[in-house]
Formats: C-alpha cells, sequence, structure tokens
C-alpha cells in the first residue's frame, strides 16, 4: 500500500514535471507543429462577405424555382447556365444547361416526388459572387425510378447544399451537394424484389 503511494506521487510528480519541460520549451522555441494545428486560424475575407437584398432576392426565386415556379428560371438563370452535380439518373450533369434544362429537370424532379417543398435551413452565405444555401427537401415518393422498393406515397426527407455563382444578377453555374445515399435508403433502393 505505501509503496503504490509512493509509486503514485512518484507519476504525478514525473507527469508535472513533463507539462513544466513541454511549457519552457514552447516559450523558448515556439509552438510545435501539434500546437498550431490546434490555435485557432484568423481567416480574412478577400470578397464581400455582406448579404445584399439582391442576394437575397436570388436566392429566395432560386428556392420559388424549385418549389415548382418554373417560370422563374428565365429571369433568374443565365443563358449559358451549367450543372456541376452527379445526376440520380446516370446522365453527365452537361445534359442540363441553360434556363429550359434547368426548369425541365425541376419538373421532373416535382413528378417523382409529390408535394415537393424546399426550406433553406442556413443562407444564403456570400462569398464575392457566390452565395451558398443549406436546404432541406420533404415530399413524397411519387414512383417511376427504377430499382426502388419505396410504395408510392413514401413520405421523404432530405437535405444539401447549393453553391451558386451568380453573374450579372443571374445563375451562372450550380454545384449541388444533396445527401443522396439518405434519400436512395428511404426509396429503398436496391430493394424492389423485396418489396413484391
Amino acid at each position: 500500500m505505501n509503496t503504490t503511494r509512493k509509486f503514485t506521487r512518484k507519476a504525478i510528480q514525473m507527469a508535472a514535471a513533463i507539462a513544466l519541460l513541454g511549457t519552457s520549451l514552447t516559450a523558448a522555441f515556439g509552438a510545435t507543429a501539434e500546437t498550431k494545428a490546434s490555435a485557432p486560424v484568423a481567416i480574412t475575407p478577400t470578397h464581400q462577405t455582406r448579404v445584399t437584398t439582391a442576394h437575397q432576392a436570388l436566392t429566395n426565386q432560386w428556392i420559388s424555382l424549385w418549389n415548382g415556379d418554373l417560370d422563374l428560371a428565365k429571369s433568374i438563370i443565365a443563358p449559358d447556365f451549367a450543372l456541376h452535380a452527379t445526376l440520380l439518373d446516370g446522365r453527365p450533369d452537361t445534359a442540363i444547361s441553360g434556363p429550359a434544362g434547368l426548369a425541365a429537370w425541376v419538373a421532373q424532379s416535382h413528378a417523382l416526388f409529390k408535394n415537393l417543398r424546399f426550406t433553406v435551413q442556413v443562407g444564403p452565405i456570400v462569398d464575392g459572387n457566390f452565395a451558398v444555401l443549406r436546404w432541406e427537401a420533404t415530399g413524397n415518393y411519387g414512383g417511376g425510378i427504377p430499382g426502388t422498393g419505396a410504395a408510392v406515397g413514401t413520405p421523404l426527407k432530405f437535405t444539401g447544399t447549393d453553391i451558386l455563382r451568380i453573374e450579372g444578377g443571374k445563375v451562372k453555374d450550380y454545384w449541388l451537394h444533396a445527401d443522396t445515399a439518405s434519400l436512395l435508403t428511404q426509396l429503398k433502393f436496391g430493394q424492389a424484389a423485396a418489396a413484391n
């Protein structure tokens, strides 16, 4: 028992000495790589980051477009609009371009997912001519996706992030990052045989 106390006291003293030595070395030679990595880093914005009423209006129209107001595509999407995303049906993202291409894709999404509704969770966050939105989508499976086992009408909820490059007051480029793994799980993708 007495030996254990001596050992414990000795271990505590050694740990304190090592900690003190580390503090002394850091003070003498500067921060270590490990200390530098954990220190907070100040980020200085290089672009305008203030959300203007124009940004807010455009992103509100963007969400309204995705909520089914397809006529908005003509006024907020640039003629040379480009999508940068992996499409669920395997088509290249270049298959969707311009206002008409985006409107057709939104319409197709509404055909596959009834009552589809997008709400903004975060944003817009603005950096120069980029605006970022974090959204949540809810709806019901409308059928028509091969390989799914979900029944028509199954409620769905998934999230994503849109990065929009704005040029001349219109959306020129669109990067989509959606939680497709969650969506495919809810659709019971690959479980069609089990459903029958």
